[in-house]
């Protein structure tokens, strides 16, 4: 696989060409934009910083196979408008500062499934070696509440500051929601409980989602994967396109908006994996390192991945 990497600075330019290298891809490195269009031919993926957007956007106009994957210093807002555009823009990767890399456990995690996309990662795959978790499975609207407690109790162990526990306990109660009311449909496809997100519910075992919770110690990872593989792209993109703009509420689709707002807020990166009509896989990581104040300022990352 062929890739054109444009960054204008060198040194993390360097940087790029070896997590590219070790991921299977053969980066060509260049500096100027007006560069770009000379060496796309034959090019497979196109990546660069959101403030190439325009030119990203129409090299893909131009090649429309072309895959493209960005990064930004910035709010997520600008890369949003770039993802909901165009089809070939699923993966924005947050990064410190325009003198820094993506983070590398997550640039490698895109790249590889780029090269590999039949593969779906493991919780693990988030995580370094010797990390430690549970998974449950979710059945009733009471198991719900029981199973944002034990994320909260999970996290609180770890000495770490009480809003990150209710953060993710938040997280962990808009995933389930999602999982157990606007996923569940019938031979159909018409939602089965996605009409009164406030009823008592309780879910046959085919239709129960599984949530992980685990950590590494310097990462925590939230999971929740639903057995029906509904959701779609824009539900994503546009949902938290319109929540960043003014929190309106989706009323379409369970409230996607207000939702992914929740998703953004809770954490440094977010995994949406789907496949139709099987599983959708939602992740959210937290980086436990940073505090608070570089959190709410730092840029996010946002991926969704389908088969």
């Amino acid at each position: 696989m062929r890739a054109v990497v444009l960054e204008r600075n060198k040194l993390v330019s360097r940087r790029l060409q070896r997590y590219f290298l070790a991921a299977g891809i053969d980066p060509v490195l260049v500096e100027d934009p007006k560069d770009v269009a000379a060496n796309l031919a034959g090019a497979h993926l196109i990546a660069a910083d959101t403030f190439d957007g325009d030119l990203v956007a129409e090299c893909i106009r131009q090649q429309p196979a072309l895959r493209a994957v960005l990064w930004t210093a910035e709010p997520l807002k600008r890369s949003l408008r770039y993802m909901t555009e165009g089809s070939t823009i699923c993966n924005v990767l947050g990064r410190k500062d325009f003198e820094s890399t993506p983070r590398p456990w997550e640039l490698m995690l895109v790249l590889r499934r780029i090269v590999d996309p039949g593969q779906v990662p493991s919780i693990g795959s988030y995580l370094d070696w010797g990390f430690q978790g549970y998974q449950e499975k979710v059945a009733t609207t009471a198991a719900r509440d029981a199973s944002v407690a034990n994320i909260q109790a999970f996290i609180n162990r770890l000495q770490v500051p009480k809003r990150i526990a209710e953060m993710f306990g938040e997280l962990g109660h808009e995933m389930l929601m999602n999982a157990m009311y606007d996923a569940p449909a019938d031979a159909q496809g018409k939602p089965k409980y996605a009409l009164d997100r406030k009823a008592d519910i309780s879910l046959p075992d085919a239709e129960q989602p599984v949530l992980r919770m685990a950590t590494d110690g310097s990462k925590l990872v939230l999971q929740v994967r639903d057995p029906f593989g509904r959701l779609q792209k824009k539900h994503v993109f546009d949902g938290l396109a319109r929540g960043l703009a003014q929190g309106e509420m989706d009323t379409s689709h369970g409230g996607a908006g207000l939702g992914m707002m929740v998703c953004h807020n809770s954490t440094a990166a977010m995994f949406f994996d789907v496949v139709r009509g099987r599983h959708t896989e939602v992740t959210g990581v937290f980086e436990l390192d940073l505090n608070l104040r570089e959190f709410r300022t730092q840029a996010k990352s946002l991926h969704f991945f389908s088969a």
